[in-house]
């Protein structure tokens, strides 16, 4: 008898240790997951998994793919539109054209000297970025690239502050509306060249106030073989001419399309 109760006793504890050990299972179970929120929910526990987030610089990166996060030093500005770079690689600027300083068979231009010396304060000894638009590089082996000074487009700046005139060559042609823009307002201002290279200065001035340039707001389509007779309005020649980089339509080479429309 006494043996029996014994192990009656056992069994009642063991059966209560049982249930308490099921007990505590039971509410581990209810754990539940939730969104990113992160709140418990009727009192139970709830965990949180966050969700994945890219990190700012590969979106960048992705935005921008032709623009390298490379900084490069400029070791030497050339003149108002050429740079050398540490690699030893001559740069030659996108869509502008700066009054010629260091041409073996043309002397300074107007302009010249003041377009470079712009150059050498923005860029020389400075780091910068570069971007590729289409063209690798020009016929000479030059880099073809728009240059980025921190958060400015050089190229665009030069030509905002009359430094340069736009000179775009397909299909290198990114950024020629804001460039066109650039130069109107430059010349709407009487900024640099535009100022000191009216008139009948010299033969070999680059740019004069007087010189037609495309305005910017005629719908035109690129077509070199179209000839002065064949164009509709010195607008359009100076198109053809700026913009679709079609030589052949300024003969004399004073930039000038279409002389017996435009002049």
């Amino acid at each position: 008898m006494l043996r029996s109760g014994k192990f009656l006793y056992i069994f009642l504890f063991s059966a209560v240790f049982l249930l308490s050990l099921i007990g505590k299972s039971f509410k581990l179970s209810n754990l539940v997951f939730s969104d990113a929120s992160g709140k418990a929910r009727d009192g139970v526990l709830v965990a949180t998994i966050q969700p994945e987030v890219k990190s700012k610089k590969i979106e960048e990166t992705t935005s921008s793919p032709n623009t390298s996060d490379e900084l490069v030093k400029v070791v030497k500005v050339i003149d108002g539109d050429t740079i050398k770079i540490e690699t030893g690689e001559v740069v030659r600027l996108i869509g502008i054209d700066a009054p010629e300083t260091v041409h073996p068979s043309k002397p300074v231009a107007c302009f010249g000297k003041e377009a470079s010396q712009k150059a050498k304060e923005i860029l020389e000894g400075g780091l910068v970025k570069l971007e590729k638009d289409v063209s690798e590089k020009d016929k000479y082996g030059r880099l073809l690239r728009y240059v980025w000074k921190d958060d400015v487009l050089v190229n665009e700046l030069l030509v905002r502050e009359g430094y340069a005139t736009v000179s775009t060559y397909p299909p290198d042609v990114k950024y020629q509306n804001r460039f066109l823009e650039a130069q109107r307002l430059a010349r709407e201002e009487n900024k640099g060249l535009w100022a000191e290279c009216s008139g009948e200065k010299s033969k070999n001035t680059v740019v004069t106030k007087s010189q037609p340039v495309y305005s910017g707001t005629g719908s035109y389509t690129c077509d070199c073989s179209k000839t002065c007779g064949k164009i509709s309005s010195c607008d359009e020649a100076q198109y053809q001419l700026n913009v679709c980089g079609c030589r052949a339509r300024d003969a004399d080479g004073d930039g000038i399309a279409c002389d017996s429309m435009c002049q």
